[in-house]
């Protein structure tokens, strides 16, 4: 199975609270491409401390790419804070100002303005979310994961396909590249036999210029190892998508760089037009498999 980076699914579930209010809250997660795991997580502040409880629910499945989650809670005085008078911090003011006006006979009133400028006077009350809130809310996480990992499965059956296509394409390249390879091997063979009969009639044209482009032909004509090791590489490539395992993009874009190193070899040593021609066609099929390649996990 090849699973894809990319995907994006979305949930709302309702939970109730212990003084029976309710609050709709949506959940998404959109999943983007990445050398590796990152996550970007939009949360109220009253679910901040489940940021990473989520980040390891998200890692435990999605294994790679960039986690985008975002939570928007509808109704959000529920979990609002609640702001309180400080009472016993208000009488000490007060006490404070009385007898400040007796020791030393000043007047005034304290406005209420000036009263809530003290320090301390007003104390925000948190609104802490309530176990079975939190349970429901990493349950549906972990719902909402399974929705993105059936949307990566999905696009990953069609990168699979498509990445078929291109092995097919390449292994018919190879082959024609083999072929002509054969031919021109042959061919060469002829050049350097017709050299060999002219040099034993005249052994005097055996310089060193007849030498050297005689080690020359014979040098470059041979890409028999660099087709059996590309023929290797296209193997381990349908081994790497058969594979049980579900990270895959890594080793097969790893592979697919040596593929591109064994084609540009072969189009280095042969000079014929066909397999240059050939060697271009594999070039443009390996591109196009290393550009679905970076959007697999």
């Amino acid at each position: 199975m090849v699973l894809s980076m990319t995907g994006f699914a979305t949930k709302t579930i309702t939970l109730t609270r212990n003084d029976s209010s309710k609050a709709n809250v949506n959940m998404s997660i959109k999943s983007l491409n990445s050398r590796f795991f990152e996550t970007t997580c939009k949360l109220p502040y009253q679910l901040s401390n489940l940021e990473t409880t989520f980040i390891k629910l998200f890692k435990k499945k999605l294994l790679r790419g960039h986690i985008h989650f975002t939570v928007h809670v509808h109704n959000q005085n529920v979990f609002q804070e609640v702001i309180e008078p400080s009472l016993n911090t208000i009488t000490a003011y007060m006490n404070a100002i009385e007898q400040i006006k007796k020791q030393f006979s000043v007047q005034g009133d304290l406005s209420l303005d000036t009263l809530i400028q003290l320090p301390n006077v007003l104390r925000v009350q948190e609104q802490e979310i309530d176990e079975q809130s939190k349970k429901l809310l990493l349950q549906a996480a972990e719902e909402l994961i399974d929705l993105v990992v059936v949307a990566r499965q999905q696009e990953g059956a069609a990168l699979e396909a498509d990445l078929q296509e291109r092995i097919v394409n390449l292994n018919r390249e190879i082959a024609a590249i083999e072929l002509a390879a054969i031919a021109l091997v042959e061919e060469q063979k002829n050049k350097v036999s017709e050299l060999l009969q002219e040099i034993a009639h005249d052994e005097s044209k055996l310089g060193e210029a007849r030498k050297s482009a005689l080690y020359a032909i014979l040098d470059k004509i041979d890409i028999h190892e660099e087709v059996v090791r590309f023929k290797s590489h296209m193997h381990n490539v349908g081994e790497q998508l058969a594979a049980q395992g579900l990270e895959k993009g890594k080793k097969l874009d790893f592979t697919l760089q040596e593929l591109a190193r064994e084609i540009n070899t072969i189009a280095a040593k042969c000079s014929d037009a066909a397999i240059g021609s050939r060697a271009i066609n594999v070039k443009v099929e390996i591109e196009k498999a290393r550009e679905q390649v970076q959007n697999i996990v």
